[in-house]
């Protein structure tokens, strides 16, 4: 029986990212999406409408589409939503979007995680050692749903993957987030400022968190798996660096308030280059580079 992929969230900012490495594979893909607008230049992918908000057009859609492979990526994630209710309606919708998933023949699970589900007290965050957080709702969802999930497909026989991603920045980002931002502001010669410039967070440039995504979907790798780089950078220091690519130091202000709250936040990834002997492509500065020319023909 040839393998057919359902990918969430393929039209969002970590999906457009990793449907050129998904679309690699030899097997049928299909992106759920509420829009409209979509088409694929890729002849083994398909985009689908459907509303995952929407329990009659779930069930409708994995009923038809009868996948063996699903990708779970989907989730409204605006910078301010880590403490909105509207999280529980992903996590119950992701809850019946597994449930049909199994009712309809699926075989394997990958459902994207996050940081936000680990305690940042503790800096250095280990699968299956680092205890979890409840500091927003956000982390709490994904935590339910990461351990309702492992308990059903652990039940039905279902394998499950839980990569866990990190700080990311590149191509298709929401422009309000932080490092859009600040390029974005540089870019139309404006003034643009970090507020918290002395805290390091662990980010991946998009292309080497979704390749390592991607390479997981048919692997047979199961349980949590941390993607990342294992190396934080200041924020500070990143916003100076995007600054000097693009030549305007002078517009860059950096603050620090006088209580800094989880100064340092990055991944351990043992698991992650011993089990895939990942390697990043892309350092820092040529990702921002990349980043930068991309958000040139918006700006």
């Amino acid at each position: 029986m040839r393998k057919k992929l359902i990918i969430t969230g393929g039209t969002g900012f970590i999906g457009k990212n990793l449907i050129p490495y998904a679309a690699k594979y030899d097997t049928e893909i299909f992106v759920l999406t509420n829009k409209n607008d979509f088409y694929s230049e890729y002849k083994n992918i398909t985009y689908i409408k459907c509303d995952l908000l929407n329990d009659d057009d779930v069930k409708k859609t994995l009923k038809l589409l009868k996948a063996t492979h699903l990708l779970h990526i989907a989730w409204s994630m605006a910078p301010s939503n880590y403490n909105l209710p509207e999280n529980f309606n992903w996590l119950k919708s992701s809850m019946l979007l597994l449930e049909e998933f199994q009712k309809n023949k699926g075989e394997r699970v990958v459902i994207v995680g996050s940081c936000f589900e680990y305690n940042w007290d503790y800096g250095c965050c280990r699968e299956d050692y680092t205890p979890i957080s409840h500091n927003t709702l956000y982390g709490s969802s994904k935590n339910i749903l990461r351990e309702y999930a492992f308990s059903f497909c652990s039940y039905h026989g279902m394998e499950i993957a839980w990569p866990r991603l990190f700080f990311l920045f590149g191509p298709f980002e929401q422009p309000q987030r932080l490092i859009p931002h600040i390029i974005t502001s540089l870019l139309k010669e404006q003034n643009a400022t970090i507020i918290n410039g002395e805290i390091y967070r662990d980010y991946m440039y998009i292309k080497d968190s979704t390749k390592a995504l991607s390479n997981l979907i048919f692997s047979d790798f199961s349980g949590v798996i941390n993607i990342s780089t294992g190396m934080p950078i200041k924020l500070g220091d990143f916003g100076k660096l995007a600054a000097r690519i693009i030549g305007r130091p002078d517009l860059l202000k950096i603050e620090s308030p006088k209580i800094i709250k989880d100064r340092i936040v990055y991944a351990d990834v043992k698991k992650l280059h011993d089990r895939f002997l990942f390697v990043p492509s892309y350092d820092i500065e040529t990702g921002l580079q990349e980043t930068i020319k991309w958000w040139k023909d918006y700006v």
